[in-house]
Protein backbone atom coordinates (compact mmCIF):
# COMPACT_ATOMS: atom_id res chain seq x y z
CA UNK A 1 0.00 0.00 0.00
CA UNK A 2 1.10 3.27 -0.84
CA UNK A 3 1.77 6.13 1.77
CA UNK A 4 -0.14 9.27 1.50
CA UNK A 5 1.06 12.64 2.56
CA UNK A 6 -1.87 14.23 4.49
CA UNK A 7 -2.15 17.86 5.22
CA UNK A 8 -1.57 17.43 8.93
CA UNK A 9 1.91 15.52 7.92
CA UNK A 10 2.73 18.38 5.56
CA UNK A 11 2.04 21.21 8.46
CA UNK A 12 4.55 19.22 10.67
CA UNK A 13 6.91 18.77 8.12
CA UNK A 14 6.79 22.52 7.52
CA UNK A 15 7.25 23.04 11.22
CA UNK A 16 9.63 20.77 11.78
CA UNK A 17 12.00 22.70 8.77
CA UNK A 18 10.79 26.20 10.16
CA UNK A 19 11.45 26.63 13.63
CA UNK A 20 15.10 25.04 13.89
CA UNK A 21 16.53 28.12 12.68
CA UNK A 22 14.59 30.47 14.98
CA UNK A 23 15.30 28.43 18.56
CA UNK A 24 19.02 27.22 16.87
CA UNK A 25 18.11 23.59 17.49
CA UNK A 26 19.19 21.41 14.43
CA UNK A 27 17.76 18.27 15.84
CA UNK A 28 14.22 18.92 14.08
CA UNK A 29 15.80 19.92 11.17
CA UNK A 30 18.36 16.90 11.03
CA UNK A 31 15.38 14.70 11.76
CA UNK A 32 13.50 15.58 8.68
CA UNK A 33 16.52 15.11 6.19
CA UNK A 34 17.79 12.24 4.21
CA UNK A 35 21.84 11.47 3.20
CA UNK A 36 22.69 12.52 0.60
CA UNK A 37 20.71 15.83 0.52
CA UNK A 38 20.50 18.10 -2.20
CA UNK A 39 19.49 21.76 -2.13
CA UNK A 40 19.43 23.39 -5.74
CA UNK A 41 19.57 27.16 -5.06
CA UNK A 42 19.70 30.19 -7.75
CA UNK A 43 23.34 30.05 -7.85
CA UNK A 44 23.81 25.95 -8.18
CA UNK A 45 23.76 22.71 -6.34
CA UNK A 46 24.92 22.13 -2.83
CA UNK A 47 25.41 18.72 -1.51
CA UNK A 48 25.33 17.70 2.44
CA UNK A 49 26.82 13.95 2.46
CA UNK A 50 27.43 13.65 6.12
CA UNK A 51 26.42 14.95 9.75
CA UNK A 52 29.48 17.29 9.67
CA UNK A 53 28.19 19.13 6.35
CA UNK A 54 24.58 19.64 7.52
CA UNK A 55 25.94 20.99 10.72
CA UNK A 56 28.34 23.55 8.83
CA UNK A 57 25.49 24.46 6.32
CA UNK A 58 22.95 25.05 9.19
CA UNK A 59 25.26 27.10 11.03
CA UNK A 60 25.50 29.21 8.36
CA UNK A 61 21.82 29.24 8.23
CA UNK A 62 21.90 30.47 11.52
CA UNK A 63 24.47 33.97 10.29
CA UNK A 64 22.62 34.57 7.86
CA UNK A 65 19.22 34.77 10.43
CA UNK A 66 21.19 36.64 12.98
CA UNK A 67 22.43 39.03 9.76
CA UNK A 68 18.45 39.66 9.10
CA UNK A 69 17.25 39.52 12.37
CA UNK A 70 14.65 37.30 11.63
CA UNK A 71 11.89 36.20 14.36
CA UNK A 72 9.56 34.37 11.93
CA UNK A 73 10.18 31.86 9.44
CA UNK A 74 6.81 31.33 7.98
CA UNK A 75 6.00 28.44 4.87
CA UNK A 76 2.99 27.91 3.52
CA UNK A 77 1.37 24.86 1.76
CA UNK A 78 1.14 25.59 -1.99
CA UNK A 79 1.18 21.71 -3.39
CA UNK A 80 1.43 17.97 -3.18
CA UNK A 81 2.00 15.40 -5.85
CA UNK A 82 2.25 12.06 -5.07
CA UNK A 83 4.66 9.89 -7.33
CA UNK A 84 4.44 6.49 -8.76
CA UNK A 85 7.63 5.64 -6.54
CA UNK A 86 6.11 6.91 -3.35
CA UNK A 87 7.87 9.67 -3.03
CA UNK A 88 6.21 13.33 -2.51
CA UNK A 89 6.92 16.30 -4.36
CA UNK A 90 5.71 19.39 -2.03
CA UNK A 91 5.23 22.41 -2.58
CA UNK A 92 6.01 25.68 -0.24
CA UNK A 93 6.04 29.44 0.03
CA UNK A 94 8.77 31.14 2.30
CA UNK A 95 8.33 34.34 4.08
CA UNK A 96 10.90 35.82 6.10
CA UNK A 97 9.66 37.97 8.70
CA UNK A 98 11.06 40.49 11.13
CA UNK A 99 8.77 42.28 13.61
CA UNK A 100 5.59 41.29 11.09
CA UNK A 101 7.04 42.70 8.55
CA UNK A 102 8.51 40.64 5.55
CA UNK A 103 12.43 41.28 4.65
CA UNK A 104 12.43 39.41 1.98
CA UNK A 105 10.49 38.85 -1.66
CA UNK A 106 8.59 35.30 -0.74
CA UNK A 107 9.83 32.50 -2.81
CA UNK A 108 8.51 28.64 -3.39
CA UNK A 109 10.62 25.23 -3.39
CA UNK A 110 10.01 22.28 -3.50
CA UNK A 111 11.07 19.63 -1.52
CA UNK A 112 10.99 15.57 -2.39
CA UNK A 113 9.84 13.82 0.12
CA UNK A 114 10.49 9.88 1.26
CA UNK A 115 7.83 7.87 3.51
CA UNK A 116 10.26 6.01 6.48
CA UNK A 117 9.15 4.09 9.53
CA UNK A 118 10.21 7.73 11.00
CA UNK A 119 7.85 9.61 9.10
CA UNK A 120 8.20 11.70 5.93
CA UNK A 121 12.15 12.79 5.13
CA UNK A 122 13.24 14.99 2.40
CA UNK A 123 16.18 14.09 -0.04
CA UNK A 124 16.28 16.92 -1.69
CA UNK A 125 14.93 21.02 -2.36
CA UNK A 126 14.34 22.75 -5.38
CA UNK A 127 14.61 26.58 -5.36
CA UNK A 128 16.13 26.81 -1.82
CA UNK A 129 17.16 30.31 -0.64
CA UNK A 130 21.04 29.96 -0.05
CA UNK A 131 22.62 31.51 3.17
CA UNK A 132 25.79 33.49 1.01
CA UNK A 133 23.13 36.37 -0.06
CA UNK A 134 23.39 37.40 4.24
CA UNK A 135 26.52 36.09 5.22
CA UNK A 136 28.86 37.11 2.45
CA UNK A 137 29.86 33.68 1.53
CA UNK A 138 30.18 32.17 -1.54
CA UNK A 139 27.95 29.45 -2.11
CA UNK A 140 30.14 25.44 -2.12
CA UNK A 141 28.85 22.27 -3.18
CA UNK A 142 29.55 20.95 -0.16
CA UNK A 143 27.95 21.73 3.39
CA UNK A 144 29.81 25.06 4.01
Amino acid sequence: MTATFTHAEFEQFLTDISEPFLTRDITHWRARMLLPFSMVTGSGPVTLSTDDDVRQNFDLYLEACDAMALDLVHRERMGVEHCEDGTVLASYRTDLMRQGKRITDPYTSTALLHPTDDGWKMSAILNARGHHAWTGRPPKITGD
